[in-house]
């Protein structure tokens, strides 16, 4: 991406087919799972707002597709711990291979979890 994507859709257009289709599908995904979340671009990646404060982002790479960060799973949700597992890279961050089906499932429950730490932050 030689330009700064302003918006989400200018960021999606320029990827590349494979991570556009993802990217695409993958953000479909995040607002059906919290209808009503806003986006933006920012750190110049789709960012997902909830009650207009970062919720979760979004990139796609030549080879994968990243969404940051990771719901805190210390406090007992070992059933999410044990699903992520295999996409951890790094301590905040998910990667999806390009060259596997990206598990819509386990994208939800991460979607969901955020969003129920957001609301108990906020109280």
């Amino acid at each position: 991406m030689a330009d700064k994507p302003r918006t989400v859709d200018e960021y999606v257009a320029a990827l590349a087919p494979d991570a556009r289709e993802v990217v695409a599908h993958l953000r479909e995904v995040v607002h059906a799972t919290v209808p009503g979340l806003g986006e933006r671009i920012s750190y110049g990646i789709p960012t997902f707002t909830l009650d207009d404060h970062y919720l979760v982002y979004l990139a796609g790479w030549a080879h994968h597709v990243s969404l940051y960060p990771v719901p805190d799973t210390d406090d007992g949700d070992d059933e999410l711990a044990r699903r992520v597992a295999r996409y951890r890279d790094g301590k905040g961050t998910l990667r999806f291979s390009l060259a596997e089906p990206v598990p819509d499932d386990v994208v939800r429950d991460v979607v969901l979890a955020l969003a129920a730490e957001r609301r108990d932050a906020v109280g």
